[in-house]
């Protein structure tokens, strides 16, 4: 099962950077900008990227992580999520690349390039973000808290069954004491199960151990 903070890396790193690219093309779209031809389709192709990137985690990439993770997102964080797609969705129709028409064009006749941006990619894929992170972060702890005690119940109970084992192999000490010569070959048995069992229970208490700092 796929660690929830590596599903939270993975989707941070390819959403985040959308917010910065959807204000660039606000930029670029400005007949006044100042930027070299080299550079402006640089920054471009770079925002196209990003952006594709971010509306395609949002859509199907984060699904395939949070499977792998075994992990569902509550409803109000999967509707924040979808107040991600819905914010970036224009602008990932006119960076659609499979398009004819000049790109830069495009960006330039998109409605409401600049409130897009602003008021509705920059609050709602934040928001998302901080949420997701939040909530990835607590349930991880939560994972990780449930599976030292089940550990720690674990270690108790081989614990006991070496004890037992110590028992055992005591008591068949005994035992070969008793029967005299007939028995060495019983109480050499005995004495290698009894040490083994010390050593496995030495190694429990280290286990312990870790587990208590």
């Amino acid at each position: 099962m796929k660690p929830l903070s590596d599903v939270q890396n993975s989707a941070f790193m390819a959403i985040a950077p959308c917010r910065a690219a959807s204000l660039a093309l606000v930029v670029l779209a400005s007949e006044d900008t100042q930027h070299a031809p080299d550079t402006k389709q640089d920054l471009l192709e770079q925002s196209v990227r990003r952006i594709t990137a971010a509306y395609e985690m949002l859509n199907t990439g984060l699904d395939k992580l949070l499977a792998e993770s075994e992990h569902e997102l509550p409803e109000a964080l999967s509707a924040q999520r979808q107040k991600s797609i819905d914010a970036l969705a224009p602008f990932a129709e006119v960076l659609d690349t499979r398009a004819d028409t000049d790109l830069l064009k495009r960006v330039r006749g998109m409605p409401s390039l600049t409130a897009q941006a602003l008021y509705k990619v920059e609050p709602d894929v934040s928001a998302f973000l901080i949420d997701m992170t939040k909530n990835m972060f607590d349930t991880q702890k939560s994972r990780d808290s449930a599976r030292d005690d089940g550990m720690r119940e674990a270690i108790e109970n081989a614990g006991t069954v070496g004890r037992h084992i110590q028992l055992i192999a005591f008591n068949a000490s005994i035992e070969a004491a008793r029967i005299g010569d007939q028995g060495k070959g019983f109480a050499v048995i005995a004495s290698e199960i009894r040490n083994l069992s010390g050593r496995t229970q030495t190694l429990l208490d280290t286990m312990s151990g870790y587990l208590r700092a």
